[in-house]
């Protein structure tokens, strides 16, 4: 007879109202449970999700007892007809009501639905794994519990390895409510990111309890990779929690506790954790801003020691480590062989190391693949560790910090070899911040001339910030910088460089490598006297030709006026992209500069000007110079300056922010400005500056012929003639580019239509390819003609996308950019060829005036411009060029203060 059919209908019902409609039944048998020594008594047994219950075989029912699958660590059959589970209080002994042979009474079948239930929870976890010890006689009958039984099908794994489902288990392990919210989140954003380390920053305005069921259901869980904390305190049973899954999970990469209060005694257990995994796949240790000490970390040093994959990353930055601990770890990661090929990341700054730490010195000299390495702030110092580096990280390293740490060699003595070798010998070094270090001069000598020798790697962020290099350091900066050519960043500020900063920052204009200069704070302290020499140095490098600077900083000077014949420079420059003056004070007067420099400017992206004391005016000056900019991007909501104008006028500062927005907005879409804008621009500088020089050096001319009462010769009138033509060459030069419809603009029209039509046929290919699949996974339900059909034709209308939205998109954002930078182009050659026109004319005219003659020969020119007498630079914008020329009684250009504006 079958257990089942002695389940009444009165039972059933039973069983059902004291579970509940929430509680889903899998499956119910009769059984006999051991109650007393060979004495055993009906029972009926019952598989929900999550739990096995055992009810007494009488109406009205009663629960017995209960127990959650979680809590099995021992299966137990000697026979087909019997079978024991033992949980962590109780063991519970079970026959079959049947004999053996019956199947529907086997306790294979009642073992095969419970390990069945269990692999429902974790399909992609073998069952050996979740209970401890499973022993089943004879052997063949071992094949209950084979993974090869039941494989898991991966159309059965929910989203995120089944984290719902498992999160569901947890919390009635832990007693807790199942919240919805946590389910939803993981399942769709985590999905959606692709996003592996579990942050409970997503979850901290939950409960202590709540946070123990979403960290126990990464136990089995396959997806996630690692578990990240930060900045908050977690209970001592939530911190249990985390340390019970990390020794038991075998698929955890990457453990994030930071700054959560922990202290040695939880590092203690921390390591026992990692050492009592039997397969840890640990990686990845972040402990920083916990107060580890030297306790903490010579427990650590153990597991670090014998894990066997290596780790790749290890932070512990502001542990209250001291040279004791450090040399601990450092011995434990060169006793792990396999650490040399795997440690990639290194962060050991912010504690007290000071000077004895020979085993870390030992582990950096030995070959390792290390790319990233922090020891600032560790009192150590420098000489002893750029021995160890050039032996062991010449080779990966990419971003060395070694910032406020101090040379300990004394004034007058040589600074060792190998800090020079270093920096000469590496090979991929992108980031060196060596700031607030007190460099002494003939460090920085080394330092630079070691780079200056470098032919392996480019790209270098070089940070020289707070080092006090003072004058003398100037002049070393001064004769060295222009030959560093691997950097491409520098930040020098706050270096008390003085008057000798003019001198640097022509240096720097002569190193063409240099795209990104930092010069906060570089002004403070600086003699009111010398201030406007260094803007002036400032404006001619920003002005270079040769020198194509895209960032610069200047935050935090407090030049208020001094800085406004910068901001003048901006409306002619055509390299910078990104620059920040906050903290400046320039006042209205600036922000309305800065507003007609925006009206001409066509390169700039980001401005950052918060903390310039720019009252409301300041910024309506500021947003109606944007109204005619088409190029800038994003400018930093200026918290500062915005919060004084709410307090007094918080409607108009809306609609000036709301308007200052949608406007950055509009240029972010792709709208781009006409292309015969730069050309414009640029024939107005030449009409205001170059030419009125030119029209003055031909009156002269004239002048002196008349006086001589002689003909003009041939090559003389030629000459006055191309000085006409040349006035009106960039124009000519515009209207050869000015050619409508464009050809590239034709020939991007062409690909939009081939684009729009490709998309088309792809949706229509990947449509019936979708469709395909679908009947090969579900021949019976899709296979039919007329759903086939109907599918079809709702997928066809899912197909649609709009033409209009193609075209806008590809019209606006790609070809926008693209017909931008062709105008550029366009532009940059239109300029080079008038330049250079000008520049001939203009020293032609020079020499004649001068006595040296007109050649008629065209090619004569061009063989003796390049004299001492006659430096060459750009005509339109460089100063340097104007200089040689008598400019008196001309009206040279300059944005001035007295044009209108408009207010919102």
């Amino acid at each position: 007879m079958s257990t089942r059919s002695h389940l009444t209908k009165d039972l059933n019902e039973s069983v059902k109202t004291i579970l509940g409609r929430n509680v889903k039944i899998l499956v119910k048998y009769m059984v006999k449970l051991e109650t007393k020594s060979d004495k055993f008594e009906n029972r009926m047994l019952v598989l929900t999700p999550v739990r096995v219950y055992l009810f007494t075989a009488k109406v009205p029912t009663r629960i017995d007892s209960n127990f959650h699958y979680l809590d099995i660590h021992t299966i137990d059959s000697k026979d087909p007809t019997h079978f024991s589970i033992s949980t962590l209080d109780k063991t519970y002994v079970f026959s079959s009501i049947g004999d053996a042979g019956n199947l529907s009474s086997n306790a294979d079948v009642i073992l095969t639905d419970l390990s069945s239930a269990i692999k429902q929870i974790f399909p992609t976890v073998p069952l050996k794994y979740i209970i401890k010890k499973i022993e089943v006689n004879p052997i063949e009958r071992a094949s209950i519990f084979s993974d090869e039984l039941r494989p898991s099908d991966p159309r059965n794994v929910g989203p995120c390895g089944g984290f719902s489902v498992q999160y569901f288990c947890m919390c009635d392990y832990h007693g807790v409510q199942y919240r919805e919210e946590v389910a939803w989140d993981v399942d769709t954003i985590y999905l959606s990111h692709d996003n592996r380390v579990l942050n409970l920053h997503d979850f901290d305005h939950l409960e202590q309890k709540d946070l123990m069921a979403i960290i126990s259901a990464l136990e089995y869980n396959t997806f996630f990779r690692g578990i990240k904390i930060t900045n908050t305190r977690m209970s001592t049973e939530t911190l249990e929690r985390i340390l019970h899954v990390l020794k038991r999970s075998m698929w955890l990469e990457e453990m994030h506790l930071e700054a959560l209060g922990l202290r040695s005694d939880f590092i203690h257990k921390f390591s026992f954790s990692v050492i009592s995994n039997i397969n840890p796949a640990l990686r990845s240790i972040d402990l920083s801003h916990n107060l580890v000490e030297d306790k903490g970390a010579t427990n650590l040093a153990g597991p670090i020691a014998k894990i066997s994959k290596g780790l790749s990353k290890l932070k512990l930055s502001h542990c209250g480590l001291t040279s004791k601990g450090v040399n601990q770890l450092a011995q434990s990661l060169s006793q792990n062989q396999n650490i040399s090929n795997s440690l990639t990341f290194l962060d050991l700054s912010g504690n007290n190391l000071k000077d004895d730490i020979t085993h870390l010195y030992n582990f950096l000299a030995q070959p390792n693949v290390i790319e990233h390495l922090d020891i600032s702030k560790t009192d150590t110092t420098l000489e002893s560790l750029f021995g160890a580096l050039l032996r062991g990280c010449s080779t990966h390293l990419l971003h060395l910090n070694v910032s406020n740490n101090m040379f300990g060699t004394k004034k007058g003595k040589e600074i060792p070899p190998s800090f020079k070798q270093f920096f000469t010998s590496s090979l991929s070094l992108k980031h060196l911040n060596i700031a607030n270090c007190k460099l002494p001069l003939e460090a920085l000598k080394h330092l630079l001339l070691g780079l200056a020798c470098n032919e392996s790697t480019a790209g270098l962020y070089l940070d020289l910030s707070g080092n006090s290099l003072g004058a003398q350091g100037a002049h070393v900066l001064e004769s060295c910088i222009h030959g560093v050519r691997v950097l491409s960043s520098l930040d020098i500020g706050d270096n008390n460089l003085d008057f000798e900063m003019a001198s640097v920052l022509t240096a720097i204009g002569r190193n063409p490598s240099i795209r990104v200069l930092r010069m906060s704070k570089c002004f403070v302290g600086l003699k009111l006297k010398h201030i406007a020499t260094v803007m002036d140095a400032l404006v001619n490098l920003i002005q270079k030709d040769d020198f194509q600077l895209q960032e610069l900083v200047l935050s935090e000077n407090k030049l208020k006026h001094d800085l406004h014949n910068f901001i003048n420079a901006l409306g002619s420059n055509q390299s910078l992209q990104i620059l920040d003056i906050t903290g400046n004070l320039m006042g209205d007067i600036g922000a309305r500069l800065l507003a007609k420099a925006l009206q001409i400017n066509n390169r700039l992206r980001i401005i950052s000007l918060d903390r310039n004391n720019i009252t409301l005016q300041g910024y309506s000056d500021i947003v109606y110079g944007l109204e005619h900019n088409y190029s800038m991007r994003n400018i930093p909501f200026p918290l500062f300056d915005v919060a004084a104008c709410l307090k007094q006028h918080p409607d108009r500062t809306d609609i000036l922010m709301r308007k200052m927005q949608d406007i950055l907005l509009r240029n972010g879409s792709g709208l781009q400005r006409g292309n015969g804008q730069g050309f414009r621009l640029q024939h107005g500088f030449l009409l205001s500056s170059t030419h009125q020089i030119m029209d003055k050096l031909v009156s002269e001319t004239q002048e002196i012929m008349s006086h001589k009462q002689c003909s003009l010769d041939n090559g003389l009138t030629r000459l006055l003639e191309d000085a006409e033509n040349c006035k009106q060459l960039l124009p000519k030069l515009q209207e050869v580019a000015r050619c409508e419809p464009h050809p590239i603009e034709s020939r991007l029209g062409k690909i939009k239509e081939e684009l729009i039509l490709y998309i088309k046929m792809y949706l229509q290919d990947m449509m019936e390819t979708m469709l395909r699949t679908g009947v090969d996974q579900c021949p019976l339900t899709l296979a039919n003609q007329i759903v086939l059909a109907e599918l079809r034709k709702s997928c066809e209308e899912k197909l649609k996308i709009s033409e209009d939205f193609l075209q806008n998109s590809l019209s606006n954002n790609s070809s926008g950019e693209i017909m931008f930078g062709v105008s550029e182009a366009e532009q940059a050659l239109a300029i080079l060829i008038s330049d250079r026109a000008t520049d001939e004319v203009l020293d032609a005219l020079t020499r004649y005036k001068r006595g040296l003659g007109i050649s008629d020969s065209p090619h004569s020119y061009a063989n003796s411009i390049q004299t001492p007498e006659t430096p060459r630079s750009r005509s339109s914008q460089g100063s340097d060029h104007l200089a040689q020329f008598d400019t008196t009684g001309l009206d040279l250009p300059k944005l001035g203060l007295d044009s209108p504006t408009v207010s919102s």
